[in-house]
């Protein structure tokens, strides 16, 4: 083959797209939606989403509103469905519509984690909570929508700020309930939360969306904006009742909090090997961060495996479950962890004419790992019949030179 053949050109580099939610005056489904459609997310594409669920009786609009002075973008969402579903039913709504695969994830991830804290709180094993509050389709379009919003800005990573937690009482179907509401507390194990009276500040919807989307919380980490939004309560209050969330360019995560996860982890020596990639394809379906197998020798001399899976700290109920249905195993190990996770960007090369994604990472500004995506790779390699080692040369001799452009241009 000809040398030139195998060039790599148009390299292109994708920094790591961070999103921060700052909640000034606490946060509710219709705030994180508002706050998201401000920064840019457009209410055409967001309403295509919502079609897609093929549900009647719905408006979804937008309007600008001053909150405290502060200028803002209000979600105004009517509906005229007063059914009430249960999650089961919810579920099979979401799984059976014809969504991008990330609105759906996302979508069928925060109603999860309101049903286990809603399972937990009332006793009840999470497929059997039938809801009230946030069972009728205005809930539906708030955590539908907005994580159609969020799916417009393919962000890397999501953090979100200290809650105000509120004090009080607040009216249920099962009666007058202290603030911050029992689901509320449950769902927000893991984050940062601050005492704050007077009033409600986070409603179960607004802090299910933010638990299930966050991949840490805490203090806004180093970031170039690219827009800022602003969404808008329906109460005055003190201060301006207003969700503020920033969208850009990550630039580094040395002074990010630790990003607090569970490790769960089970012995099996009485399982077929052959079914155990199957478990763990089923438990990075469903939303572990990751999960793998270790061969062990136990007792006697068995050859076993572990199974192990790393989660979000407060998400991982609906792994435990998925483990006990999946495997033979009598008992699950849990450990609290923090991880440190590295500024994450993508350059997009050419290699003899084929496209080939390499993953940088990034620590204090400085490359400190390059990575091409594998089955870009074997593509590439496949087509042109160069071998896959040369392959892997070529796109990160391409993704260094590329990475090295962007920083001179920064």
């Amino acid at each position: 083959m000809a040398s030139q053949g195998r060039s790599a050109e148009r390299k292109r580099c994708r920094t790591m797209t961070l999103i921060y939610f700052d909640p000034v005056s606490g946060a509710s489904g219709d705030m994180v939606l508002g706050a998201l459609m401000d920064a840019g997310a457009p209410l055409d594409s967001i309403t295509e989403s919502l079609e897609a669920l093929g549900v009647p009786g719905w408006e979804l609009a937008q309007e600008t509103v001053l909150k405290g002075g502060v200028r803002a973008t209000r979600a105004l969402v009517t509906t005229h469905d007063g059914a009430r579903r249960s999650y089961s039913d919810i579920k099979a709504l979401i799984a059976g519509a014809p969504l991008p695969e990330g609105i759906s994830s996302r979508a069928l991830e925060t109603f999860a984690v309101l049903a286990n804290a809603e399972a937990k709180v009332h006793g009840q094993a999470p497929e059997d909570v039938h809801w009230h509050e946030v069972g009728g389709l205005d809930a539906i379009v708030d955590i539908v929508a907005s994580s159609a919003a969020i799916e417009h800005f393919a962000p890397d990573a999501i953090v979100t700020g200290a809650l105000p937690l509120g004090s009080g009482t607040v009216t249920s179907a099962h009666g007058p309930l202290p603030v911050p509401a029992p689901a509320v507390t449950e769902i927000l194990t893991g984050a940062v939360v601050y005492g704050a009276g007077g009033a409600e500040f986070v409603t179960p919807t607004g802090a299910a969306l933010l638990k299930a989307n966050s991949t840490s919380f805490g203090a806004l980490p180093p970031l170039r904006p690219a827009s800022v939004g602003y969404g808008a309560g329906e109460r005055d209050l003190e201060l301006p009742n207003v969700l503020r969330v920033l969208v850009g360019d990550a630039l580094g995560d040395d002074r990010m909090e630790p990003w607090p996860g569970v490790v769960l982890e089970t012995n099996l020596d009485d399982m077929s090997p052959e079914l155990l990639p199957h478990v763990v394809d089923e438990l990075l379906a469903a939303g572990a961060q990751d999960a793998w197998l270790v061969p062990i020798v136990m007792k006697k001399g068995r050859p076993a495996f572990t199974l192990a899976v790393l989660t979000d700290a407060g998400a991982e109920d609906t792994l435990r479950e998925l483990i006990y249905k999946e495997t033979t195993t009598l008992g699950i190990r849990s450990s609290s962890i923090g991880k440190d996770v590295l500024a994450r960007e993508w350059v997009a090369v050419e290699v003899a004419g084929q496209p080939v994604s390499v993953k940088l990472a990034r620590r204090a500004g400085k490359v400190v790992s390059m990575s091409p995506e594998y089955e870009d790779a074997r593509r590439a390699a496949r087509s042109t019949e160069i071998p896959l080692k040369e392959i892997y040369a070529l796109a990160l001799s391409a993704a260094a030179e590329a990475a090295s452009e962007a920083t001179q241009l920064s």
